[in-house]
């Protein structure tokens, strides 16, 4: 003890001093705790990552699956659809039964193949007439005749 000192003084610096030491020695170990883990991680040699594993930490994988499904749920089915509405198209002939998409029915009377325009009659009996566009056809009805008679021809072959 030094001769300024008394027995009050010197009681409260040590309890300053443990205080001190109790708040600051858990962050203190704590730090070489993280220092020493760093360490070793540095020490030891780093995994090679596998294709899988690499495929799935790819940021883009999820873009691609969106963008693949968005093609195989909308835009293929749009396209086939668009491709046998012109191969429609292009087997109309004279004398073909159709169903516009209006729901008129009626019989190609004459047609184009440069023209965008088809004139059908629509009463079996009379000369009424309609000019429509191609695109306004939605479907070419079959002969329930013509089925009959393809169905006895092919059971006949066989």
């Amino acid at each position: 003890m030094g001769c300024n000192e008394t027995p009050s003084t010197q009681g409260t610096e040590f309890l300053i001093a443990e205080a001190f030491s109790r708040i600051v020695s858990p962050s203190v170990e704590l730090g070489y705790l993280l220092t020493n883990v760093l360490a070793q991680e540095a020490a030891a040699p780093a995994q090679e990552l596998t294709f899988v594993e690499k495929l799935f930490a790819n940021p883009l994988l999820p873009i691609i699956v969106i963008i693949f499904f968005f093609y195989t749920m909308l835009l293929a089915p749009e396209r086939r659809r668009k491709a046998e509405e012109a191969k429609l198209m292009a087997s109309l002939k004279k004398n073909d039964r159709i169903v516009t998409v209006g729901g008129i029915h009626g019989t190609v009377v004459s047609i184009s193949p440069d023209s965008d325009v088809v004139t059908i009659r629509v009463d079996e009996s009379g000369n009424t007439r309609l000019k429509i566009n191609r695109t306004a056809i939605s479907t070419v009805v079959k002969d329930p005749k013509e089925s009959d008679r393809k169905d006895a021809d092919s059971s006949t072959k066989n």
